[in-house]
This record gives C-alpha cells, structure tokens and sequence, in this order.
C-alpha cells in the first residue's frame, strides 16, 4: 500500500516523505506489472455475466496513477452495465475518471504508474473459434465457426488483449488528427485492420472492407483512400476514425468524446451517423461526453461519474426526469437552454472538484452541496436502489431507505 500523505499546514512535502512514497509505489507498481505481464491459461481470465443480456459488466473497478504526491484514485470502485444493443451515455465534470475507466477496459492505461489494482471487467465475446494450434475451424458451408466466451478483461494478461482489442471493442478516440498516423495514407490505415483482424485476408479483400466502411461513414473513397490525415478537415477524420472502428464488426464501440473538437453542425452529422451504426451492428456504444445534450439525444442508459466514482446512474428518461443526486441536479442546471431569459446568470456548482490524491473516505460532494447533512461527514454513502432501473449514492436516499 502506498504511504498516506501527512495532513501538516506546510502545504508541501518533505524529501523524506517523498523517498516514502516513491519506495512504496515502486512496491507496488512491480507487483502489479508483474501481474499484467504474467503467462496465464486461459482458464484463469474466463469469468461469467451476472446478467446475460449485458455485453460488458465494470464491478468495483479501481484504476490508479502512482505519483511522487501519493496515489490518484482515477477510477475508485466504479460498477455499472452495458446491455446489449444499446447505447450508455457517461457524463460528468474534466477529470471525473469518464476516459480513465474506457481505457481500462481497452487495456491502454499508461504503465507502469498507471494501473488497474482491483475488480472486474467481463466482456461478452463472440470471436472465430481456433482450434488447438490456433488455426481458424471452418464450418461446412466454408464461413469461420464462432464461439463465445467471457473474458474478464481486468485480469487478462497484456499479451493476451489482442483477443478482443479492435476486433472485439473498438474506440473512437477523442481528437482524430492524434490518432491518425500522419505518415501512412488513410488507405493503408484501414487496410490493417482487416489484415489483422480476418483471417486469411488479402490486400484486395482489404481495400474492399475499406471502400465499403468509407461508404458506410458518408465518404467517396476514391476521394480519401490515398489521401494523408492532414489533407482532410476535422469531421472527414473523425468519420475515418468511426469507418476504422466498424472495419472488424466490434460488439462494442467506446466512443471518447467523438463530437468535442468539431463544430455545430458537423457534430450533428457525427451523433446521426452513430444512431445509425446503432442500428446497423449487433452490438452496443458506451458514449462518453460532458454535453448532457448529446446525451439526451444518444442514450438510453446514463452514469454519472463524480470524482473517481459513479453517483447515479439510471434510464436515460429518470436521469433528466427525474434526477436524485444534488450533483446530477446541478449538472441539468448547469446547461444553458434557449428559454433562459436575458440578463440571467447561468448556474454553476459552487466549489471546486476534491484533489484526487488520498480522498477521504466521506462524500467527495459535500463540500460543494447544498443538501449537505450531518450524515454526510460520515463513510462514503452507499448506492440505492429507487427504481428497478435507477441507482444513487446520497445520505438523503438512505434516509429515506431506512425510514421506508
């Protein structure tokens, strides 16, 4: 375990105090790199769904950054589900741990200081069936056998995500030009994926999947197929961006604030083309955002993350309906709205988000609440249950529980 930092009024730490830290995350940090990197049969990362009309279970997942101030609970006992065929919706506050906990669940959390130290992930897998040297099986009418499986992602070795990393879950990446390679054609960037991922492919068949997810994305693609990245606008990338993501035929797609860095319109056009994605693979979409109108439009199921941890979450229709927690209150409050009249200040959450280093134990909101209680300086509140379908983590609700 990490060394606790000192509450001192210095404001500071001390060479000793640092050498502390830095003595006991290194501890740590090579347990758990050892863990990551380990061999391990397949058995040993085999898990089941609690519920099987989820594509993806996060229970109680912890993701932490070990730094020379102490440790970063980024992501601190995050659970919520993925059913399948549908869209969830993640919002919250910069540095909520939104992006943290969809890039633990792509295995792409920055090592060694970055780790996944707890919980799990299960991921419903349906992938072409290998047999004992892993060669493809082949069904009768000549097509791949498929099977499926569950995989807890959380406790798979790293060597081992090729299995479901860009074939299995895909991601749209929050600023295109970033993740696009500026020195291969946009051609040759969707042509990996399928000679990756397919079996047996050749370069024809490629160039074919490429041209039919270019096509799929809204692009002529005799017009981008051997164009470079910085020779397309911002919107033409992100559709590149979504047409890699298709090109295997993911079950789930993470999409990472795909609208943030394009203008009005052009995000409109991205958003419907998503619905339509939607609607056209036998999959789901975890939609991660801070617009709350996006979300509106996109989701059917909402989480809202706080300070490393999930405060509510629910339909989408009881998060604005119906919203529980002071926090989601104030996010709903927060969004300017055509009938705000002139002159009107718009509303913010007072306060500032708590420093995620050594959080206590008590509500991370109460310092910024203003429904705050007594109750609130005890433990962190548990989740409660207020509809079959609606979760929140408040003293209030508790209350209540108790007293019903």
């Amino acid at each position: 375990m990490a060394v606790k930092k000192e509450k001192t009024n210095r404001g500071y730490l001390t060479g000793r105090e640092i050498r502390e830290i830095a003595k006991a995350n290194a501890k740590e940090i090579k347990r758990l790199e050892a863990y990551k990197n380990r061999k391990a049969p397949e058995e040993e990362f085999l898990s089941e769904l609690k519920d099987p009309d989820n594509i993806l279970e996060i229970e109680d997942l912890h993701t932490y950054f070990y730094t020379e101030q102490g440790v970063v609970k980024a992501v601190n006992g995050v659970s919520y589900d993925v059913p399948k065929h549908s869209v969830v919706g993640v919002v919250g506050e910069s540095g909520c741990g939104k992006s943290v906990t969809s890039m633990s669940v792509m295995r792409l959390i920055q090592g060694p200081t970055g780790q996944i130290v707890d919980g799990s992930i299960r991921f419903h897998s349906k992938d072409i069936k290998k047999d004992a040297k892993g060669k493809p099986v082949l069904a009768e009418d000549g097509s791949f056998e498929m099977e499926e499986k569950v995989y807890d992602i959380a406790k798979m070795p790293i060597r081992e995500i090729h299995r479901l990393r860009g074939k299995q879950i895909a991601m749209i990446f929050q600023e295109p030009m970033t993740s696009l390679n500026p020195v291969f054609t946009i051609g040759q960037q969707l042509d990996e994926v399928t000679l990756i991922h397919i079996p047996g492919a050749t370069k024809e068949q490629a160039k074919e999947k490429s041209y039919e997810m270019l096509r799929l994305v809204g692009i002529i693609p005799e017009n981008v197929y051997k164009a470079f990245p910085h020779e397309l606008s911002g919107g033409m990338r992100q559709r590149v961006m979504i047409a890699m993501a298709l090109a295997a035929e993911p079950r789930l797609i993470i999409a990472d604030e795909p609208t943030t860095a394009l203008d009005v319109t052009i995000q409109a056009q991205i958003l419907e083309l998503l619905q339509d994605i939607k609607n056209k693979i036998d999959g789901s979409i975890l939609l991660i955002t801070h617009d709350l109108g996006v979300i509106a439009e996109m989701a059917d199921y909402v989480v809202v993350m706080y300070a490393g941890k999930v405060i509510e979450k629910g339909t989408v229709m009881e998060i604005f309906q119906d919203p529980r927690h002071p926090y989601t209150i104030g996010l709903q409050k927060s969004k300017p709205t055509m009938t705000l009249d002139d002159g009107t200040e718009l509303y913010n959450i007072p306060g500032n988000v708590p420093n995620p280093t050594n959080m206590p134990n008590h509500c991370y909101f109460k310092e910024r609440c203003a429904q705050c209680t007594a109750c609130c300086n005890g433990e962190y509140p548990e989740m409660v249950q207020v509809s079959p379908t609606h979760f929140v983590a408040c003293h209030l609700y508790r209350e209540e529980a108790d007293h019903g």
